[in-house]
């Protein structure tokens, strides 16, 4: 009998030991969390597992067990992921790739975490007070660097590069009849970001500068400065749509983590790090 005794104690003992937290009466494993943040790490961070700390693993405990519980408080609001919106978000966040059971549950808390806050925080707007206050507070945010808009055009060889960049650096800015030269929309580019090769081919950036051909590896670049716009402020109708989406964003992850905060008192959470 006291054998017996004995023998549960200690199984008893080994498998509490194999538990790094529980939500109420549900005891997540060890074995369970390194699974799953295995999983995670392949398939969303994309980093070899070696590189991972166990500050990681402890902070995606904490995830975990903050997913088990908004999929809780969705269930008991009537709040679900259909199949055609979780495709929808994969596809737009992350690509179409095969992803584990975990994986997949990890991503539904996220779409599951908007759905909720949709409805928490239906009422929040941001206001034009708000919106001018925070642009002149920090101006900083919104200077804007040197740029240049560019015309780039690339071809497969160098003749054909040679006969491009010989029509626009003499001013003539069609390319009809040049078989081979395929165009982009212009874009606009920092000239601090740009890259020391064509730097060096735009200096000065002055309007009309065009890049000699450039050696990508499999093909050939030619580039023409068509405007540029020195160093200023964007304004504040610029900025407005911008601040507001932060603005908006911040008061949304308020409303959450006060809603968080007072379903979390529901539930009874331990955790044991030290078991990891």
């Amino acid at each position: 009998m006291a054998l017996f005794v004995l023998i549960t104690l200690l199984m008893v003992g080994f498998s509490y030991a194999n538990v790094v937290a529980k939500v109420n009466q549900r005891s997540i494993t060890r074995e369970e969390v390194i699974s799953a943040f295995n999983a995670y790490w392949r398939e969303i961070i994309h980093l070899p597992i070696a590189q991972a700390t166990k500050r990681d693993m402890q902070e995606f405990l904490v995830e975990y067990v903050r997913s088990l519980i908004i999929q809780q408080e969705a269930k008991k609001m009537g709040i679900n992921v259909k199949e055609s919106e979780f495709k929808e978000y994969i596809a737009k966040n992350i690509g179409n790739v095969p992803l584990s059971e975990t994986v997949r549950e990890l991503v539904k808390t996220e779409i599951l975490t908007n759905k909720i806050l949709d409805r928490i925080a239906k009422d929040i707007d941001v206001s034009d007070k708000e919106i001018t206050a925070y642009y002149y507070l920090n101006l900083r945010d919104f200077k804007l660097p040197a740029q240049v808009l560019v015309r780039r055009v690339l071809t497969e060889d160098l003749d054909t590069a040679n006969e491009v960049y010989y029509r626009l650096s003499r001013g003539i800015e069609s390319l009809e009849g040049i078989r081979g030269a395929k165009e982009g929309d212009p874009m606009w580019y920092s000239i601090q970001t740009l890259p020391e090769i064509v730097k060096q081919q735009l200096y000065p950036y002055e309007v009309g500068k065009t890049s000699k051909p450039i050696d990508t590896g499999s093909g050939y670049l030619i580039l023409k400065v068509i405007d540029r716009r020195g160093e200023g402020i964007l304004s504040l109708e610029e900025a407005k749509p911008v601040v507001k989406e932060k603005l908006l964003k911040e008061k949304r992850q308020e409303v959450f983590k006060k809603w968080f905060q007072k379903v979390s008192k529901e539930y009874r959470v331990e955790f044991f790090f030290w078991q990891l």
